[in-house]
């Protein structure tokens, strides 16, 4: 997903964290008008369930955020072992 968030600037380094949790990858860094920053970044969909929740605590709900698809990536290996053990699927499949 194609995430952007505008965040006040004393937010900038909570809110760059949490989206590394989740996986995202940061790819810029803008100011707006009003002094706010809005931080660009991709990441994956399965990991952005509850993220407005945990941004309003961050930011003591000073920002907001939009989110859009932007592709389709392969998982890596590990994950895919994650999600077929959790199924019950066939792990020996994976490389």
């Amino acid at each position: 997903m194609k995430v952007e968030v505008v965040t006040p600037e004393e937010s900038m380094g909570d809110v760059i964290s949490d989206l590394n949790k989740r996986r995202g990858q940061v790819e810029g860094m803008e100011s707006n008008r009003s002094g706010a920053r809005v931080v660009k970044a991709k990441t994956p969909l399965a990991e952005m369930f509850g993220y407005v929740t945990a941004l309003r605590t961050i930011t003591s709900g000073r920002a907001t955020s939009t989110m859009s698809f932007s592709h389709f990536e392969p998982v890596s290996a590990s994950i895919a072992k994650e999600v077929l053990t959790e199924v019950g699927g066939r792990v020996d499949l994976i490389k």
